[in-house]
């Protein structure tokens, strides 16, 4: 469902994309010539922080049957076992969770790659490119650009 709404900047967890994938598109444009800088962020705890509200309100534009949501809530809610202690945090996705993977990139597909082609490249002149492989990414534009 959400596989062709993602954005080509986006490689992690989705089917015939690699870390491997994203490194390779990041070398073809420093190759071509088209970098001068890169910024590399990784988004700390990630997976821990994600909003559950505002993750439900991003789902809920392409996933409209209820069960689905409810299955979604619960699949949010699930509690972690770390050897012998069980917590059940109040937000973001059990990282290791089947689910969170997909959770993750439907999140950074509206929050940060949808946002960054709509909002921030208009914005900037000359070429700008963003890789992420989950929640690491590599947004990287022309020193000339960049300045000007």
């Amino acid at each position: 469902m959400y596989e062709p709404t993602f954005l080509e900047c986006s490689h992690g967890f989705r089917p015939g994309r690699s870390a491997h994938d994203a490194l390779r598109a990041l070398n073809r444009v420093v190759y071509q010539g088209q970098v001068n800088w890169i910024l590399e962020a990784d988004i700390v705890s990630f997976f821990d922080s994600i909003s559950r509200k505002r993750l439900a309100e991003l789902l809920q534009k392409r996933v409209l049957d209820g069960s689905v949501m409810r299955l979604v809530g619960k699949c949010l809610k699930v509690g972690v076992l770390d050897g012998e202690v069980y917590t059940q945090p109040e937000e973001g996705t059990a990282q290791g969770s089947i689910v969170s993977p997909l959770f993750g990139n439907v999140y950074l597909h509206y929050v940060l790659d949808a946002w960054f082609e709509a909002e921030i490249r208009p914005t900037l002149r000359g070429a700008a490119h963003l890789v992420r492989y989950a929640d690491d990414c590599a947004p990287r534009r022309r020193r000339e650009e960049a300045l000007s």
